[in-house]
C-alpha cells in the first residue's frame, strides 16, 4: 500500500511541476513586450499581457500597460484609450482626465469631443467636461464654431459650448461653407448661416456643395448658380451648369455648350457641340467635328480646323496648359501656340503629354525624338526608345529625357545634349539636389545631375530622399538595410532586416527578431530587446 502511495506522490509531484512549467511557460510568452513603430508626441506604444501602454524616448514607461487600445492626435495633452469596451482618455503621463465610459469618443484632436453612449451622442471638453450629455441622435463635425445636430427625427445647430443655437427644425442640415449650410424641408433645399437664420428659403430642387463662395442650384430640372449670401449669380435656365475653373464654367442649353462668368454673365452662347476648360485664357471649343479656341470675352481666337488629340492615357494634349498645345490635322500631329500659330509642323505620328518642363516626346516612323513647347526640336526621331525623366507614377519630374541605344539608357538635357552616356540598364531621377539613380544589372547606385558616378552600383535597392527621413536614401545591401546620405556615404550601416521609416528623428528597426529604435545617426536610443 505505501509502495503505490508513494508512486501516487511523484505523480502528483511530476504533474505538479510539469503544470508549473507549462504556466511559467505561457506567463513568460504574454510578458514579452511587442514594441509599435513609430513616435508620436514623443511616445511609442508597446504590448504586454495583452494590453497597451507606452514608452518615452528613452524606453521608459511613461504609461502602463492597461488599455485595448491607445489612440493619439496630435494634441500632446491627451490621449483616447480603450478600456473594456469602453473609451475614455488619459494624459502623456498617464493620469485619468475621462475614465473609459463611453461606446465611442472621437480621438480628441479637436475641442469639442464628440462621445457616444447608448446610440446617443454628446459632448465633451478636452479637459474632460461634460457638455452635452448624450442624448442627439447625432452630432456632425464643427466649422466656424457650429455644427448640425439630429434630434427626434429633426436638425438644429449648437455651438462648441454645447449651446443650441437653432432648435430642430429642418429635416436635414449640411455644413457647406464659411458658416453656410444647405437645409431641407420637405424635400426642398435653401440656405441658412450660422446663426439658423434664413438665407434662402427652402424652394430648390437642389444645392450642391459651394465651391469658392458660389454653389450650383436646380429647379424645374434646370441649373443655375447661387453665392452665399442667397443673390442668384446665374438664373436656373440650363440643361447643365459645370464647376468653375479659372473663372469660368461650362453651360449646356439645347445640346449645345458654351460658358458663364463667376458673376453670371453669359460670355459665351450655347453655340458649341463641346467645350473644354479655360488654360492660359483660352478654351478649346468643337463646333461641325472641328477644333477651335475662344478667349475669356467668347472671341474665336483659332478658328475651328484642328481635331482633338489625346495622350497614350487618354489626356487631353489639346489644352493650352504650356505655351503650346497639340492638335491633329489630316491624321498628323503638330503643335499650336495662342495666336494660332503652327509652331511644330504637322508631321508626327504622336506627341505624348507635355511635362512641367514643357518638354514633350515626340514620335515619326517609329523612332522618337524631344520637342519642347516652343516648338523646337531638341531631339530629332531618331532613338528606339525615350522616356520623360519621371519616377515612380510621375512623382518626380526632372528637366532631362531619357533615351535607349543599344538598349542601354543614357540621357540628354533639354536643350539635347548627352550628359550621361548610354550605359545604364535603368536611369530614375530622385529630385533631391538632382541625384539620379543608376541601375547595372540587379545593383543600383547614384549619379549627380551632372552625370557623375556618386556611388558605384552595389545595393540592390536605392530609395529617394524624401524630407520627412531627414533626406537619407534607405539602401539594401546583402539582404540587410541601412541609410545613405546625399553625398553618398553610409550614415547607418546595412545591418537590419527591418526599417520603417522616420518620426520625430527616430525610426523602428529590426534585427534578428527584436526590435528597437535608433536615430538618424544610427546610434541606438530604445535597445533592440523587444518583439
Amino acid at each position: 500500500m505505501k509502495k503505490y502511495l508513494k508512486i501516487g506522490l511523484v505523480a502528483v509531484i511530476l504533474f505538479s511541476l510539469l503544470i508549473g512549467t507549462a504556466q511559467s511557460t505561457t506567463y513568460a510568452a504574454s510578458s514579452k513586450k511587442v514594441l509599435g513603430t513609430e513616435f508620436t508626441n514623443g511616445l511609442v506604444l508597446f504590448k504586454q499581457y495583452g494590453k497597451y501602454g507606452m514608452l518615452d524616448r528613452k524606453g521608459k514607461v511613461a504609461i502602463k500597460p492597461l488599455y485595448q487600445a491607445i489612440d493619439q492626435s496630435k494634441r500632446t495633452n491627451l490621449l483616447r484609450v480603450k478600456k473594456g469596451n469602453k473609451y475614455g482618455f488619459i494624459n502623456q503621463k498617464g493620469k485619468v482626465i475621462v475614465t473609459p465610459q463611453y461606446d465611442y469618443a472621437d480621438v480628441g484632436l479637436y475641442n469639442p469631443i464628440l462621445v457616444e453612449k447608448k446610440n446617443k451622442y454628446g459632448l465633451i471638453s478636452t479637459s474632460g467636461k461634460t457638455m452635452v450629455k448624450p442624448k442627439y441622435d447625432s452630432i456632425s463635425d464643427f466649422h466656424n464654431g457650429v455644427a448640425a445636430y439630429k434630434s427626434n427625427g429633426k436638425y438644429g445647430i449648437i455651438n462648441t459650448k454645447g449651446s443650441i443655437i437653432l432648435a430642430p427644425t429642418y429635416d436635414e442640415i449640411t455644413e457647406n461653407t464659411n458658416g453656410v449650410f444647405t437645409v431641407s424641408q420637405d424635400k426642398k433645399f435653401g440656405l441658412i448661416n450660422k446663426q439658423g437664420k434664413v438665407i434662402v428659403a427652402p424652394v430648390y430642387e437642389s444645392i450642391a456643395s459651394f465651391e469658392n463662395g458660389l454653389a450650383r442650384i436646380k429647379n424645374n430640372e434646370k441649373y443655375g448658380v447661387i453665392n452665399t449670401m442667397g443673390k442668384i449669380i446665374a438664373t436656373p435656365k440650363y440643361d447643365y451648369i459645370g464647376s468653375f475653373v479659372n473663372g469660368f464654367a461650362e453651360t449646356k442649353l439645347n445640346e449645345k455648350w458654351g460658358f458663364i462668368s463667376t458673376n453670371g454673365k453669359m460670355i459665351v452662347e450655347p453655340n458649341y457641340d463641346s467645350v473644354d476648360f479655360f488654360w492660359k485664357g483660352l478654351a478649346p471649343v468643337v463646333v461641325g467635328g472641328k477644333l477651335g479656341y475662344i478667349d475669356t470675352t467668347g472671341k474665336i481666337i483659332i478658328q475651328p480646323q484642328y481635331e482633338t488629340a489625346y495622350d497614350s492615357d487618354g489626356s487631353a494634349l489639346y489644352e493650352f496648359r504650356h505655351n503650346a498645345a497639340v492638335v491633329i490635322k489630316n491624321g498628323k500631329y503638330g503643335m499650336i501656340n495662342k495666336k494660332g500659330e503652327v509652331i511644330l509642323d504637322f508631321t508626327y505620328d504622336s506627341i505624348s503629354l507635355f511635362n512641367k518642363r514643357g518638354v514633350a516626346i515626340i514620335r515619326q516612323n517609329l523612332k522618337y525624338g524631344v520637342a519642347n513647347d516652343t516648338g523646337k526640336v531638341i531631339a530629332p526621331p531618331s532613338y528606339d526608345y525615350v522616356r520623360l525623366a519621371t519616377y515612380g507614377d510621375g512623382q518626380f519630374t526632372d528637366d532631362f529625357v531619357i533615351f535607349k541605344k543599344n538598349n542601354k539608357e543614357g540621357a540628354m538635357n533639354s536643350k539635347g545634349k548627352v550628359f550621361i552616356q548610354p550605359n545604364y540598364d535603368r536611369l530614375d531621377p530622385f529630385q533631391y539636389k538632382g541625384l539620379i539613380r543608376m541601375q547595372q544589372g540587379s545593383k543600383y547606385g547614384l549619379l549627380t545631375s551632372t552625370g557623375k558616378v556618386l556611388v558605384k552600383p552595389k545595393f540592390s535597392d536605392i530609395n529617394p530622399f524624401y524630407k520627412s527621413d531627414s533626406y537619407l536614401s534607405l539602401v539594401q545591401y546583402k539582404g540587410k538595410y541601412g541609410f545613405i546620405n546625399a553625398k553618398g556615404k553610409i550614415v547607418i550601416t546595412p545591418q537590419y532586416d527591418e526599417v520603417r521609416s522616420f518620426k520625430e528623428g527616430l525610426i523602428y528597426v529590426k534585427k534578428k527578431g527584436k526590435a528597437g529604435f535608433i536615430d538618424k545617426k544610427g546610434k541606438v536610443v530604445i535597445k533592440l530587446v523587444y518583439s
